[in-house]
């Protein structure tokens, strides 16, 4: 069981992002934001956004938590908008 504080530091959300970050690059090799929709050229600035938003009660449902389908990646400026 995951506290939301912990959870983004959890082997499962990581490999996780790594998978999602495989599978979405385009035929040039880029990850795209999905916010502004440019590329995320530094490997430090791609987060992993959760369209449905995480809290204390949803972070053990892995329908949302380990979903990659409620999963953006964005650029970590795009993020904090």
């Amino acid at each position: 069981m995951y506290e939301l504080s912990t959870f983004y530091q959890s082997k499962e959300w990581r490999r996780l992002l790594e998978q999602i970050k495989l599978e979405r690059v385009n035929e040039n090799g880029d990850i795209i934001c999905q916010y502004c929709e440019k590329p995320i050229t530094r490997a430090y600035d791609i987060i992993g956004h959760h369209k449905i938003h995480l809290t204390e009660e949803n972070v053990n449902d892995f329908s949302i938590s380990l979903n990659p389908e409620n999963v953006e990646l964005v650029h970590h400026r795009c993020h904090n908008y």
